[in-house]
């Protein structure tokens, strides 16, 4: 899954949004509360706690390109969902940062783990155009959610 948007703001300040990676609850309005695990707030190996409901989320940064692409696994699903890599790639545009959000869920080779991969794809879609609303948002307007 993967979804696209075009932020009015230049690229480095998208990635300082992006790069406050335990704060994530501040511009994601799905996101009810989130804090860094580790010592490490940013950069590959850092972890975040994110609430989602009534679900725990773990989140540890597998890439860190500053100012391109952020990448990190996701932990706290039921083993049956598989496995779960988010990316957030930023390029320039005219005048913009176009910025993309891949969701990608590697399902286990069974027919019920691909049902329920391909169910939380589409949950993870909207999800991803919340977040980009949000961070959108939070970039061009100062706001938070």
């Amino acid at each position: 899954m993967q979804k696209t948007t075009k932020i009015a703001a230049p690229r480095a300040k998208v990635w300082a949004v992006l790069a406050d990676f335990p704060a994530i609850a501040t511009w994601a309005p799905n996101v009810d509360h989130s804090t860094a695990a580790t010592d490490a707030r940013d950069g590959i190996g850092a972890v975040r706690r994110v609430q989602v409901g009534r679900i725990t989320l773990m989140e540890t940064v597998v890439d860190w390109q500053p100012r391109e692409l952020l990448s990190y696994t996701v932990e706290g699903l039921p083993p049956i969902a598989g496995s779960i890599v988010t990316t957030w790639r930023l390029e320039d545009g005219d005048g913009t940062t176009k910025t993309t959000v891949t969701t990608t869920v590697f399902s286990r080779p069974n027919p019920v783990s691909r049902f329920i991969g391909r169910a939380l794809s589409r949950q993870l879609g909207r999800a991803a155009k919340q977040m980009l609303g949000g961070l959108a948002a939070r970039v061009e307007e100062g706001t938070a959610t």
